[in-house]
């Protein structure tokens, strides 16, 4: 296989580096791994890298101290910074060091393989251009459920993340027949998050379970990364062709006027589409399309699921819609 490109991964978790070294291997790429700050800067002195995944929070040189060097050492390389740290300041200094994005942990790692890909792809023209927001799972206040894997209380607990910091998770502790769920420090679990693509869970283990101002909380290690254990029911396919677009205010309306866009992926349950326009979660939009190869022609009515700037289009959004009618041969087509 030859090798997409050369990523160094800057990570104090050991167990991290190795999980990242083996998805981003056999995703084609070379990579090497170190676990502080130092390393990071004597690694980039002795050889050139593609993409550099760099923590905030290491030890012997920190994070954003090893990235001002290494814009010293190399202004243009690529920088994605992968960190759990929720200082919105140390967040401000890393986008004035002109990293190409960040993510926070845990991390989807099939999001990052992506963004890995973008990045050594489209490195020039990311470079200096401004952050793409973070669309973050297991987020303060997203609904979750918590499944207690001991079999003297083990059971599935609806629940909410009620904080997060650098390094644990707390969520609104469980209840069961109305008494709160005795849940001893070192417990093993498991936390779910049914999001509009896929489930998506972590395993971690409790290091505490106390009083919170309001509610007690169960404190949880914070893991690095995430697993989607349930992937969309309908395949994605790499389709581009051009979309003309409009809102309505209901299935059945008719847009006053139309937009034009390109589909960025298409299923046979929902298109993500790449148009100059944000729109809200839960928008309703009228889609159609001519002829273009095997797609269309069809029309079609998505609810907006999600929108954010483009990496690598400026002034655009990729937009996922979810269908809520289809009209056409784009169903066929896609499931034959």
């Amino acid at each position: 296989m030859l090798s997409k490109g050369s990523v160094l991964v800057v990570d104090d978790e050991v167990n991290l580096c190795r999980i990242l070294g083996a998805k981003l291997a056999r995703s084609g790429f070379s990579v090497a791994a170190v676990h502080d700050g130092q390393q990071a800067i004597d690694k980039i002195r002795e050889a050139d890298f593609d993409v550099v995944l760099l923590d905030l929070i290491l030890p012997k040189l920190d994070g954003l101290s090893a990235l001002a060097e290494i814009r010293n050492l190399n202004n243009n390389i690529p920088v994605i910074v992968m960190t759990a740290c929720e200082s919105s300041e140390a967040l401000e200094t890393a986008k004035n060091h002109g990293v190409c994005a960040y993510i926070n942990k845990p991390f989807d790692l099939d999001n990052l393989v992506e963004l890995v890909q973008q990045t050594s792809v489209n490195s020039t023209r990311l470079h200096g251009k401004s952050i793409p927001d973070d669309t973050t799972l297991f987020a303060k206040f997203q609904p979750v459920v918590l499944e207690v894997l001991n079999g003297r209380i083990g059971g599935f607990y609806p629940t909410r993340i009620e904080s997060r910091d650098d390094r644990t998770i707390s969520l609104l502790a469980p209840v069961r027949d109305g008494s709160l769920v005795d849940i001893s420090p070192r417990t093993p679990v498991r936390v779910g998050l049914a999001a509009n693509d896929a489930f998506y869970s972590f395993n971690s283990y409790v290091l505490a379970l106390k009083d919170a101002l309001d509610d007690p909380v169960v404190v949880l290690d914070k893991p690095g990364v995430i697993y989607r254990t349930q992937r969309r029911q309908s395949p994605r396919y790499k389709i581009e062709t051009d979309i003309r677009y409009g809102r309505i205010s209901a299935e059945d309306a008719i847009p006053t006027g139309f937009a034009t866009g390109k589909s960025y992926d298409i299923s046979s349950s929902g298109i993500k589409v790449l148009i100059p326009d944000f729109l809200e979660p839960g928008e309703l939009v009228y889609l159609e399309t001519d002829r273009c190869g095997s797609v269309g022609p069809f029309t079609a009515v998505g609810e907006v699921l999600r929108a954010k700037e483009s990496n690598t289009d400026d002034d655009q959004y990729v937009v996922a819609m979810r269908f809520k009618q289809l009209k056409g041969n784009l169903g066929s087509i896609l499931t034959d």
